[in-house]
């Protein structure tokens, strides 16, 4: 690299200043790989890398690798997809668990911890802990290496590639990449979650997981606030630990989602809905769309048609990922790992689970070999050898395409998208319509006539899931059917989904804001104003939805959000729609949401304060 003239590019406080670097480049040490965060993804990638010879440089910010499965004492895993070379690690932390380490449900933290840096150390990757990159190397549009600081001293080194494993894609946003984050309404990503372990009969398990709202992982008083408020919540009471043995809070704090970058490609929802997913894949995702918010009122039409209309919550898919989300648009020499890359906020439930991260910085690693031994560009890997490769690991292995948990039968079962006519009817008919439901989707205008015949079908639960299969295909004639569930605040809950299925009644209320119907405003306005009126129902509650006032929430926000919509539809009623929203945020309702301190509530209480600095 003797003699190019390079750009020292960095932050200071909320800009980015380019000056030149006059340290001359032959006296640097010289990289193949440098990996910026040796967590979930990027010791996957660290290890890939080196395992094929090359000089690997890890930075991590924190004193140990693992990032999650470690630091953050998530001690098991949810879906994700089996294969790649991080079976071999965890199978080592199970065998340190038999000579001595305590026995955890899932896979013990600090084995794993031991297991991966022992890893990184027997195939020569040269870990710099509690270090933070402070600077980035350019040449034009390329980046040749990093500055950062350890112990207090400035460090810097050249690479032939840098990987951002950052979580919140740290270098790629300090060299200008074009960054997405959150989800389109207000920009929120996902809930972070506190974890709380406990010995129960001997074995160390999760006893909370919480969710505690949102928080911007780039604001330091929003994390230091959080942190401390992990510490602090009101269910870690003395009272508890008289019967308890608690081992304490989570170093790490549970960041589901942060800012991603905008790659070569993106893989959105609509993608995966519409069949247009890549023939290319570097890794699958597997999981369903595991959103923990409680707020579905404030995502996409595309995810609460998935979600609330459907209550397909439980449905797990297999998402092929191309390297190019893995690639920052526009740049060369930088790739992107772990939850960072270019995933669509309304898929990225789905890709972000540990496993597939694992596998995402295993086939990143891989790709950036390949680019270097070959002296290419990471555009121009041949995918057949990149594919041969992965493969060969078992990181190329793909899962069944859809699947459920069946309540009634109590097992797991691939799940098929009806085709016929027939098939969509009695699945309507079912105490599981949301596959008729998105079927029917699906299928189009050959079966939109058949689901119009239905609205008046004897059969209740066909004539109403009729109405919703219509209603997210934007039929208009689902209207009178939909206002009526929504007055009636109709409570049947579905069984499509292991849990988190949606009352029919807020699928309704939310149908009536996607179809922009100016006739039900007065059935709206009432239910913004008396959310909590349940008329004498009684509601089930499930893991993410625990009383009649979070229910009462539910309507709150879906009949605001349908209402917004109408008077964006309807300028003459935009005046009269907005003086009552605004009459309603001030009422006893949502001052009550405001005020609440208990444990069940602390997450909507956060989210009613978004809501209210949005709406105002």
């Amino acid at each position: 690299m003797e003699g190019r003239g390079m750009l020292l590019k960095f932050k200071t406080q909320n800009r980015r200043e380019s000056v030149p670097f006059l340290q001359p480049v032959e006296e640097l040490p010289v990289y193949d790989l440098i990996v910026a965060g040796l967590g979930t993804a990027g010791v996957y990638a660290a290890l890939t890398a080196a395992k094929q010879g090359l000089r690997v440089l890890g930075i991590e910010k924190l004193n140990c690798c693992g990032g999650t499965g470690t630091a953050g004492d998530v001690h098991g895993y949810y879906f994700g997809t089996p294969g790649g070379i991080y079976e071999e690690l965890d199978e080592k932390v199970r065998e340190m668990e038999s000579v001595g380490y305590m026995p955890v449900v899932g896979l013990n933290p600090e084995a794993k911890k031991y297991v991966c840096e022992q890893a990184l150390i027997d195939s020569k990757v040269e870990i710099h802990y509690e270090s933070r990159v402070t600077g980035v190397l350019m040449e034009e549009n390329t980046v040749c290496g990093i500055q950062w600081i350890e112990n207090g001293e400035e460090k810097t080194a050249l690479a032939k590639i840098t990987l951002d494993c950052t979580g919140e894609s740290g270098i790629c946003d300090t060299i200008g990449c074009r960054m997405e984050r959150g989800r389109a309404f207000d920009g929120q990503v996902q809930p972070y979650s506190v974890v709380q372990p406990e010995i129960v009969n001997g074995l160390v398990e999760f006893y909370h997981y919480l969710d505690c709202g949102y928080m911007d992982a780039l604001d330091a008083g929003q994390y230091a606030k959080a942190c401390v408020d992990a510490a602090c919540l009101l269910h870690y009471n003395l009272e508890d630990y008289r019967t308890r043995r608690v081992l304490g809070i989570s170093i790490l704090l549970g960041l589901r989602e942060g800012r991603r970058i905008v790659g070569e490609e993106t893989v959105e929802l609509q993608d995966y809905l519409e069949d247009r997913m890549t023939d290319h894949p570097a890794f699958y995702a597997y999981s369903n769309l595991d959103n923990h918010g409680r707020d579905l009122a404030f995502e996409s039409e595309g995810l609460q048609d998935w979600l609330v209309a459907s209550s397909l919550w439980g449905i797990n898919i297999s998402v092929p990922v191309p390297l190019g989300c893995c690639i920052p648009k526009g740049y060369e020499g930088i790739l992107a790992a772990g939850r960072n890359i270019s995933i669509g906020h309304d898929i990225a439930s789905c890709v972000r689970q540990r496993r597939d991260m694992q596998k995402c910085g295993e086939a990143v690693g891989c790709a950036a070999a390949l680019a270097i031994r070959k002296g290419i560009s990471v555009r121009e890997v041949p995918y057949e050898e990149l594919k041969k490769q992965l493969l060969a690991t078992g990181c190329l292995k793909k899962t069944d395409d859809s699947g459920i948990w069946d309540i009634e039968e109590g097992r797991w079962h691939r799940t098929a998208w009806l085709n016929e006519a027939g098939d969509i009817y009695q699945g309507l008919k079912s105490n599981r319509p949301g596959i008729a439901i998105w079927s029917a989707k699906r299928m189009g205008k050959c079966v939109e006539h058949k689901l119009e015949e239905w609205l008046s079908d004897s059969d209740r639960n066909v004539a109403r899931n009729s109405a919703l299969a219509l209603g997210i295909r934007g039929n208009r004639k689902a209207l009178p059917a939909l206002r009526c569930m929504a007055e009636e605040r109709d409570p049947y809950v579905p069984k499509t989904s292991r849990k988190y299925n949606q009352l029919r009644g807020l699928s309704a209320v939310y149908l009536l804001g996607r179809l922009r119907d100016g006739e039900a405003v007065g059935i709206l306005e009432k239910i913004m104003e008396h959310p909590e009126d349940n008329r004498g129902q009684e509601y089930q509650y499930d893991s993410f939805i625990r009383s009649q006032k979070e229910y009462g929430f539910q309507f709150f926000t879906h009949a605001v959000m349908a209402l917004s919509r109408i008077a964006a539809a309807h300028p003459e009623l935009s005046g009269e729609i907005t003086g009552k929203i605004q009459e309603a945020m001030k009422g006893p309702f949502f001052e009550s949401l405001l005020s609440d301190t208990s444990e069940d509530a602390i997450y909507i209480s956060c989210v009613a304060r978004n809501m209210r600095e949005l709406i105002k």
